[in-house]
């Protein structure tokens, strides 16, 4: 849902004026360019298209699939990188704007996960360089959201963030890339109550899978207190989910389009790790995470149908924010 890295709302109310607030992107904010993408041309355009089933973003199976220039610029930010742990995302072009009718074109780039840190290289026409790069402990939330047809990967830091623009096909490998990165998060001491929460067996196929996935699960069978939105009811309900507290992570699962008619696949992602979280709270139309943060404590902002919010407080909120 972002409409800009670190996109911050516009006159904020004294209460918040001490608090860094990340607005979650969507269409219905016209997802505009980010600062690295310029406009696309006939030309552009035409030459992606006839190669389009050639530029997926992708983890490379052989270092020829890594562009010139790219691990050289990398090793020494990030360290070691087994081909596992980089990601490739081709020059692509997109929409934007009223309407998804202007075209802007992002440069090729690669995202790599080290031992303790994340980095992205990019292919700029200016000289490629190193974009970003944020190591594990400065990591207070993940956002990756999807807006039509693409993925917006925001990795949020104490101080700063980076977005990363590609194509979905590539979402599950991208998301895989990010394991190390999750299970570096401390776990508190504080135990989930037993016999509390939702049941998964008794939620919707898709909502029991995406429990016992890895998008939820990065440590495998590992305990979790899961709340949950209205899902039982037939009628599209926008932004609904599920959200699940573990020792190490909140997570938060949403359908990921504004859009009623549309077939809802995947889910839409709010990653946050526990041992930082402040509060959860209710806004008008979603939730609220706050992370205690250093230099400015951070709001996550995310859409949530209202069900999911108040399954969301009234569950795990009295757990958030507890250390001991």
């Amino acid at each position: 849902m972002t409409s800009q890295s670190n996109p911050t709302d516009p006159g904020p109310a004294p209460s918040e004026a001490v608090t860094r607030v990340i607005r979650a992107s969507d269409r219905e904010t016209l997802d505009p360019a980010e600062p690295w993408e310029v406009p696309a041309t006939p030309a552009d355009l035409e030459e992606l298209s006839t190669k389009r089933f050639e530029r997926l973003p992708h983890r490379p199976a052989s270092l020829a699939e890594i562009p010139p220039g790219a691990l050289a610029a990398l090793g020494p930010v990030v360290g070691d990188m087994p081909l596992e742990h980089v990601f490739v995302i081709p020059r692509a072009a997109r929409s934007v704007g009223i309407e998804h009718a202007d075209w802007v074109l992002a440069p090729t780039e690669v995202v790599a996960i080290g031992r303790d840190r994340i980095a992205i290289w990019i292919d700029d026409p200016a000289g490629a360089r190193v974009r970003a790069v944020i190591p594990f402990t400065d990591v207070i939330a993940v956002l990756d959201r999807t807006i039509l047809l693409y993925g917006r990967l925001e990795i949020i830091g104490r101080e700063a963030s980076f977005v990363v623009r590609y194509s979905t096909v590539g979402q599950p490998e991208l998301r895989g890339l990010l394991l190390p990165l999750r299970r570096s998060f401390e776990p508190v001491a504080t135990p989930l109550p037993e016999a509390s929460g939702r049941d998964p067996g008794s939620l919707p196929h898709k909502w029991m899978a995406v429990l016992h996935s890895s998008e939820v699960r990065v440590r495998g069978r590992e305990p979790m207190l899961v709340a949950a939105g209205d899902l039982d009811n037939p009628a599209p309900q926008l932004h609904n989910g599920v959200a699940v507290l573990t020792a190490a992570e909140l997570v938060v699962a949403t359908d990921p389009t504004p859009d009623a008619q549309d077939a809802h696949y995947g889910v839409d992602l709010l990653i946050a790790p526990r041992a930082l979280l402040a509060g959860l709270a209710r806004t008008e139309g979603g939730l609220e995470v706050s992370v205690g943060a250093t230099p400015l404590p951070v709001g996550v902002r995310i859409d949530a149908h209202p069900s999911l919010a108040d399954d969301a407080l009234r569950l795990l909120g009295p757990l958030i924010g507890q250390r001991a």
